[in-house]
């Protein structure tokens, strides 16, 4: 029998001027709480997951800023799934 395959925290940037574009200048909070949905849309345990949002806004260019979304844990699967549910929902991360 083999172990079951590590659970591990996934880290997403989203680019800040890609929010604004999504939800409105400054509307951090509505997709903030989109990306919480889709997590629960996309993984039956989301209960169990530590959901950590962090601005990085330190760059000169704006272009660079982003929401740093961090879930702990998420697995492989629950990953993959919910990449294709913020996808439908119009939310990309910077960083696939």
């Amino acid at each position: 029998m083999h172990p079951p395959p590590p659970v591990t925290a996934r880290t997403y940037r989203f680019a800040l001027r890609s929010i604004e574009e999504r939800f409105g200048p400054g509307n951090f909070d509505d997709a903030g709480d989109a990306i919480v949905e889709a997590l629960h849309d996309s993984y039956d345990q989301a209960e169990r997951c530590a959901v950590d949002f962090d601005f990085v806004t330190a760059h000169a260019n704006p272009w660079l800023h982003a929401l740093v979304v961090t879930i702990d844990p998420l697995p492989e699967s629950a990953h993959a799934r919910l990449l294709v549910r913020l996808d439908e929902i119009g939310l990309q991360p910077a960083d696939r």
